[in-house]
């Protein structure tokens, strides 16, 4: 398993302290953003980070709440306090603009920033994004602090082609490393008032990518598993070939204009599952 602490650092901004990974030089900006679960954390990344590094000056962020940045924050984490710390980032870093990979709720945030703060954004990846899915995703919750099996069995079921799964040394790693995440003090509970606002009905609605996504101007790749579960994927995996990956031909036509479509023989995982396949797909997207 790639050794990515060697990119470790930590910042304090206005809500949290927070970790992330940076590597690479340049002006060439590309921030990553992780997905949801309080053993969730910007490692997830680890498969590609190093390899992005050699064409961008990469950041992978810990998000409020998540990994190793502060997981006990007065009245947060929220989904507008972790728009407004990637901002804040980017401005004590020096960022003027960046593109973003956004995974699953990640990609969720960054499109919102899309949205929001559209001169700060170059181009957009939403890989497994989260927010286009209604009703929220039945195992978001956590009622307990999960043990290194639990964890290593979570993985697996992120992998569509159990072939493809880490061997049983590797595998043990990454549950481990995932394991000092989530045994942080305070991280049971630490995404409480994020879970609050995404299984409120009304207030999760206000958050929703639907009516936000015609807006976004940033170039954008929309990419995802064959095998994920969150809607719309398995709607668009069904009508993609015929469809001919117009997704705004859709029964559920919630796309970005001019965006790119690609459907993955994955699970939600493709940064794992196929990494290097997944890699080839970013870098000629970020460099077209």
């Amino acid at each position: 398993m790639p050794d990515i602490s060697k990119y470790q650092q930590f910042i304090d901004l206005t809500s949290t302290r927070t970790r992330y990974y940076e590597a690479g030089s340049g002006s060439n900006h590309l921030i990553l953003i992780h997905g949801m679960g309080v053993a969730t954390s910007a490692s997830s990344y680890r498969f590609i980070l190093g390899a992005l590094a050699k064409t961008h000056h990469v950041y992978a962020i810990d998000m409020p709440g998540f990994g190793m940045s502060t997981r006990t924050i007065e009245e947060g984490p929220t989904f507008d306090m972790a728009v407004d710390q990637v901002r804040e980032f980017m401005d004590a870093k020096g960022i003027e603009k960046a593109s973003f990979i956004g995974h699953s709720l990640g990609g969720w945030v960054s499109a919102i920033l899309s949205y929001e703060s559209p001169q700060r954004v170059n181009k957009l990846v939403m890989m497994c994004s989260a927010g286009m899915n209604v009703p929220p995703s039945p195992d978001i919750s956590t009622e307990k602090i999960p043990s290194l099996e639990e964890i290593e069995e979570e993985i697996r079921k992120g992998f569509k082609d159990k072939s493809r799964l880490p061997d049983d040394t590797e595998l043990r790693a990454m549950a481990t490393e995932t394991k000092a995440v989530v045994d942080q003090p305070g991280a049971l509970h630490s995404l409480d008032p994020w879970l609050h606002q995404m299984k409120t009905p009304n207030v999760r609605k206000r958050y929703l990518l639907q009516r936000r996504l015609s807006a976004i101007k940033a170039p954008t790749l929309v990419m995802w598993g064959e095998g994920d579960f969150m809607d719309p994927y398995p709607t668009w995996t069904e009508e993609y070939a015929s469809l001919k990956g117009e997704m705004s031909k859709s029964s559920k036509p919630w796309v970005i204009p001019n965006a790119c479509y690609v459907v993955m023989p994955t699970g939600h995982y493709p940064l794992w599952e196929q990494p290097a396949e997944t890699l080839a797909l970013l870098n000629e997207f970020l460099a077209s």
